[in-house]
Order: C-alpha cells, then structure tokens, then sequence
C-alpha cells in the first residue's frame, strides 16, 4: 500500500530494486536486515515503497550488493527487467529483415599489398 499522506504533500514516491536484487541473489529479508544492519521489518517497508531510506542505508544496501546507489532507488518506475534484457527489435534490428553485405574497405595510399 502507497502511503497516501506522501502522494498527497506532492511528494514522490522512492521505487526501488531490493526484492529483484534479493531473489537474484537467494537472500532472505532477515539475511539482508542482519547485513546492513536494520530492523528485518525496515527491510519489507523499502521493499513495498513505503519508507524512504536515509543516505547512510541506501549507501550500505548499494555496498552489500556492489551496485551503484542508482541501481537500487530510483524517483521513476524502474523499466520491466525483461524490456531491458531483451529489447523490442526495431526495423534496423529486425530478425526477418536481410542481412547487409559488408563494404570493402579501401586501401591506404601507399600501403604494399
């Protein structure tokens, strides 16, 4: 549940990447509180979105995963990690169309051959 009181001051909410990052690495809320050291409770309120971080957390949470702070939290919906992995093909990448041939490349001025 969004904290409604937050929206309503105008205030964004903090989207964040912790429970993908955990299930990735096959660690439990308990295991990831123990290692940052915080509340297991702290750790499912970051998770639903309904407690900001303080900067100190954030940077330790960005350290236990050696990620950039900006991996974990973000002031925008992360992207489908799938729309990220696997990218729509466009019409230049697309698999149906033809392959182009590769361009000789000219040879330099004065290079023997």
């Amino acid at each position: 549940m969004v904290n409604k009181a937050k929206e309503s001051a105008g205030a964004k909410q903090l989207h964040n990447r912790l429970a993908v990052l955990r299930a990735e690495r096959g660690t439990t809320r308990r295991q990831l509180a123990e290692a940052v050291g915080v509340n297991v409770q702290t750790i499912g309120f970051l998770e639903r979105g309904d407690y900001g971080p303080s900067v100190e957390l954030a940077l330790r949470l960005a350290a236990h995963f050696g990620l950039p702070v900006e991996a974990l939290f973000s002031l925008t919906p992360f992207p489908p990690m799938s729309a990220q992995l696997y990218p729509a093909p466009t019409s230049s990448t697309s698999p149906t169309a033809p392959a182009e041939a590769p361009t000789a490349v000219p040879a330099q001025a004065g290079a023997s051959t």
